[in-house]
């Protein structure tokens, strides 16, 4: 069963209120349901917000891929230098 709908006023600034009517339209939304949709994402939790715990993995996923196996071009652990890669 469905809930009744309720009419809701919201103000915005042009530019954001232009986009917004882009992004319906190319979702092939009124700007109506796609704000709807966006407040009803965001009340179910599936919007996703960067929080200390998202960061501190994003960080050490970083950290892992940078001390990944070295190249075997490297020396003395770190890259050559333009010149070096260029001696003959």
């Amino acid at each position: 069963m469905k809930s009744k709908l309720k009419n809701v006023t919201v103000s915005m600034e042009e530019p954001v209120l232009a986009e917004a009517k882009v992004r319906a339209a190319r979702r092939g939304k009124s700007l109506s349901r796609y704000m709807a949709d966006l407040v009803a994402a965001d009340v179910a939790g599936s919007l996703t917000q960067e929080t200390p715990r998202s960061r501190t993995a994003q960080l050490e996923a970083l950290e892992r891929i940078l001390s990944g196996p070295k190249w075997s071009i490297m020396r003395d652990g770190r890259m050559p230098t333009s010149d070096e890669r260029n001696e003959r």
